[in-house]
């Protein structure tokens, strides 16, 4: 009898599995080894992060107690339990994911072929984005603004597309001309010329209200110290929950390319906002219409 509770309790010893999943976990590694040596596929950084994985695959297994005889021998239960146990450890199921896909291709030049063990089996699907809170304004919102420095900036950035820079400079009776904003050089952004035609009855407003706080002679950087300006502008922006830092002058890309688009095309329409804006980047203009 005692012979027999000596040998129940020799079996139930879990040293005996932590002993024998130690020699599993070294055949598993070495017969890793000699596949990852042989897959020469990929740049070497990619080459080391696929052993990588497949080294976390082994030792994880291990820490679980779920490591087989060999790989022959890996079930779908290993695979399912590994992936539990990410979940747990609270590894972003998209790096999961990524795993995945490494140890399925391994798997495959190993000649283990295991049913089952893709995303949807394993329940592994990527997160829905969040919906990014929309701080975007209505062209509109420069007219009710009540700082009338910052009234006739907004406008400027969203009827003309100028720079916060450019609309504290810009000067009426140089800049102003008969059939639209010429942006010289010296206060353009990018230090080249470039003209915006007036199309739309705001933009006549703006310039109209433009000409009355400036009195039709010079710009507001000489009514107001810059220091001063910047301190209006974001007081202005802060009572909408807006950044100061942010440039709106998309609003005019977005507005121009809905008025041009019928009459012009995609094409020409683009080519027509990029000169107005100083824009040379196709990139740029793409994100100021999708903004």
């Amino acid at each position: 009898m005692s012979s027999l509770v000596e040998c129940f309790s020799i079996i139930r010893d879990p040293r005996q599995f932590t002993a024998g999943g130690k020699m599993r976990t070294q055949s598993l590694r070495q017969f890793a080894n000699r596949q990852i040596k042989m897959d020469r596929q990929g740049k070497f950084q990619y080459r080391k992060h696929r052993a990588y994985v497949i080294h976390k695959m082994i030792d994880d297994l291990f820490v679980i107690r779920q490591v087989p005889p060999s790989w022959q021998a890996l079930k779908p239960e290993h695979i399912y339990k590994l992936v539990q146990y990410w979940k747990k450890r609270h590894i972003n199921p998209v790096t999961i994911m990524r795993y995945m896909t490494i140890i399925r291709r391994f798997l495959q030049m190993s000649d283990c072929q295991i049913d089952k063990i893709d995303n949807q089996s394993l329940d592994l699907t990527r997160p829905k984005p969040k919906k990014r809170r929309n701080k975007g304004i209505s062209p509109d919102m420069w007219q009710s603004m009540d700082n009338p420095y910052a009234r006739i900036i907004m406008a400027f950035q969203v009827e003309f597309g100028l720079t916060f820079q450019e609309a504290i400079r810009i000067k009426s009776y140089l800049h102003v001309k008969q059939h639209g904003l010429w942006i010289t050089r010296d206060i353009a952004f990018n230090s080249s010329d470039r003209c915006i035609p007036f199309r739309t009855e705001k933009q006549k407003a703006a310039l109209q209200y433009f000409d009355w706080l400036t009195k039709h002679h010079d710009n507001l950087i000489k009514l107001k110290p810059y220091e001063e300006l910047r301190l209006i502008w974001r007081t202005a922006l802060a009572q909408y929950r807006l950044s100061s830092t942010k440039s709106w002058r998309y609003l005019y890309a977005k507005q121009m390319y809905a008025c041009l688009l019928p009459e012009y095309g995609n094409y020409k329409t683009c080519l027509m906002i990029r000169d107005e804006m100083g824009i040379k980047s196709r990139n740029t203009l793409w994100q100021y219409l999708k903004a």
